[in-house]
């Protein structure tokens, strides 16, 4: 006896200014963005049945993660938890019809595309540190799986950290059509500037930019010209802004044709923790429920921890002060210049809250704190956004985010329209199946579905876009990978730190004595202490 099914999350979204991506659970649907058409959907899978055929051969992808549009518009990028990359020219979505088919080393954590002589290149930053960059054929490949094979023999990254990478851009050059310098970030506070040009040589590091106090988890290039109208220093190099942690973005300039910190802005942190909806400990536990496959049931994120495993907060906390949230963490995760009211605003979304943010560029000429934000609250978590500038046309935003049972209010997909300096949530009037991917997704109850088939999780129907799963499904799904594993206790630094609130801080001292407590109560101090007896036992012990 089944229980009732759900609507599967949208968990990404990629627009241009003729088309729109969509990534389910079960589909990957590409949309005219004018007129709500479906051009092509692709079926796709979250659990394989016994015996179901894996690798580049199956018939579609594991559960879709990432998509991104190339810049001529022409191709579709996706990178799925299968570590496949798959490329698509835009009229001819199909599977077997792919025109790149490439294997990963690692999962995809960043995928981006950048104009090069030889047409569009598809850079992926994978989940171990490592960047690749692939140049896509005109061509669909003939035979995905030798093809696949054929590329995974010649890999090589063409740079890698240490730690991961959570973000990159690319640097114009003067006059060539290969960008000059790749930026890459990482959670351990790096910054890079490594050479990219006609022979890709990012092993060559041109500049570190030193000062982040967290992970930095987005960074982006503004134009020159930009930057120098929203009062910047004028330089003939591109202005960087990256973030760092969850409250706080640094303005790197060029002097010399060398970057330096030119400015810190400091967020709100606590406007921006009052919105957030995603609890790091409680994804964490999500992500063991779903590894665990004795527990059949759904995870119940209210319920309490083990006695074993509960975190004494409570006890950490001094007396008079509220403990921390439990697992609170902010994370920027993307940054996008927009122009707009004769202005130019950076969109800035962090992972788990309801709501995006828009900041005006001016704002971060100077040091400052707490500065005006502009708040477009959603309603649910958003789980990515897509930003569309289109000539003559006002700015407009798609967000997705995660309406399954108990996360929060609204459609797995909004549009979003600039009006009267903010984004005003916009009616889409669009045939069937995009209308019912941004009206809000009923129920279904069993019977009007055809029933699971043994050893599945997943029910796709051919009639709605979005795929059918039960509520035990659902609850275990990770989507917020970003918030369990880029924050770290950040430095206190009290000339320069991106967390200065109280707020942070007892969150920063709560986390530090966590850890020492983990640590000295783990396997490894336990292993010494029995090693330490042992020794004491035989050689002086007491009798």
């Amino acid at each position: 006896m089944h229980g009732a099914l759900h609507a599967l999350p949208v968990q990404a979204v990629a627009a241009t200014p003729d088309s729109l991506a969509a990534l389910t659970g079960a589909n990957i649907l590409v949309f005219d963005r004018r007129t709500g058409t479906l051009k092509a959907a692709l079926d796709a899978r979250i659990d394989a049945r016994p015996g179901a055929p894996h690798g580049p051969g199956a018939p579609s992808a594991v559960f879709p993660r990432l998509c991104a549009f190339s810049p001529s518009g022409q191709h579709l990028a996706v990178a799925s938890d299968d570590k496949i990359l798959r490329v698509w020219h835009i009229d001819a979505i199909e599977y077997g019809r792919e025109v790149m088919l490439q294997r990963l080393a690692k999962r995809a954590g960043t995928l981006q595309w950048v104009s090069s002589a030889d047409g569009d290149e598809v850079v992926v930053a994978d989940k171990f540190g490592d960047v690749w960059s692939f140049v896509v054929g005109a061509t669909p490949t003939q035979d995905v799986a030798d093809a696949a094979d054929e590329a995974e023999a010649s890999l090589h990254p063409r740079l890698g950290h240490v730690s991961m990478v959570t973000c990159l851009a690319f640097l114009p050059s003067d006059n060539a059509t290969e960008p000059s310098t790749i930026v890459t970030c990482d959670r351990d506070e790096h910054i890079r500037l490594s050479r990219w040009g006609a022979r890709r040589a990012a092993h060559v590091v041109e500049q570190y930019l030193l000062g982040s106090r967290s992970c930095v988890g987005a960074v982006i290039a503004l134009p020159a010209d930009r930057a120098a109208h929203a009062g910047l220093p004028s330089s003939e190099r591109p202005v960087l802004i990256s973030s760092d942690g969850g409250a706080c973005l640094r303005v790197w300039c060029s002097t010399e044709r060398k970057y330096q910190l030119r400015a810190t802005v400091h967020l709100d942190a606590e406007k921006l923790a009052s919105y957030m909806r995603v609890d790091a400990a409680t994804e964490r536990r999500r992500e063991r429920a779903a590894s665990n496959l004795a527990l059949q049931g759904a995870f119940d994120p209210a319920a309490p921890e083990p006695d074993a495993k509960r975190r004494k907060r409570a006890d950490d906390a001094e007396d008079g002060e509220a403990a921390p949230p439990n697992g609170l963490s902010l994370v920027i995760q993307h940054l996008e210049l927009f122009a707009a009211d004769e202005r130019d605003w950076l969109l800035v979304r962090i992972e788990g809250a309801e709501a995006v943010f828009v900041v005006p560029l001016d704002a971060l000429a100077q040091n400052a704190a707490n500065v005006d934000m502009v708040v477009c609250h959603v309603g649910a978590p958003v789980l990515q956004t897509a930003l569309v500038c289109a000539p003559g046309e006002a700015p407009e935003l798609w967000t997705c985010c995660d309406d399954r049972p108990g996360m929060g209010a609204g459609p797995a997909l909004r549009k979003w329209v600039w009006h009267d300096g903010a984004f005003s949530a916009c009616t889409v009037d669009a045939p069937e199946p995009l209308a019912e991917l941004v009206r809000d997704a009923p129920v279904t109850q069993e019977g009007e579905v055809p029933a699971p088939e043994p050893g599945t999780t997943l029910v796709a129907v051919a009639r709605t876009p979005r795929a059918l799963a039960p509520l035990a499904t659902l609850s275990k799904l990770c989507l917020y990978s970003q918030v369990m594993t880029w924050p770290k206790p950040p430095q206190a630094n009290p000339d320069g730190s991106p967390f200065t609130s109280l707020f942070l801080h007892q969150r920063t001292e709560s986390v530090a004595r966590d850890m020492v407590e983990r640590f000295q109560s783990g396997k490894r101090a336990a292993g010494r202490a029995k090693n330490q007896a042992s020794i004491q036992q035989q050689f002086g012990g007491d009798k």
